[in-house]
């Protein structure tokens, strides 16, 4: 039951992306390219910030992991 309640999410989820692309194809939609272009060029911007803001942030922890790990490894051996 589970995978045709999935299966059918994927469909609407296509169908949905596919009218969406529809609504923007110009003498076939209707035809709001230009606004699409202008939504873009809007928010790229504000992307590349919270891109650039989460990859930052996950090089931080990484790094504060491991000197934590660093640490661990050296109070073992000090055990030893």
């Amino acid at each position: 039951m589970s995978l045709i309640n999935n299966i059918i999410k994927m469909f609407i989820g296509i169908v949905i992306l596919v009218v969406g692309l529809v609504w923007y194809i110009p003498g076939y939609g209707l035809g709001y390219y230009t606004e699409l272009l202008s939504l873009l060029k809007a928010t790229i911007g504000v992307f590349l910030l919270f891109v650039g803001l989460i990859v930052a942030w996950m090089g931080y922890d990484d790094y504060k992991m491991d000197k934590e790990m660093a640490q661990e490894e050296k109070k073992e051996d000090k055990k030893e």
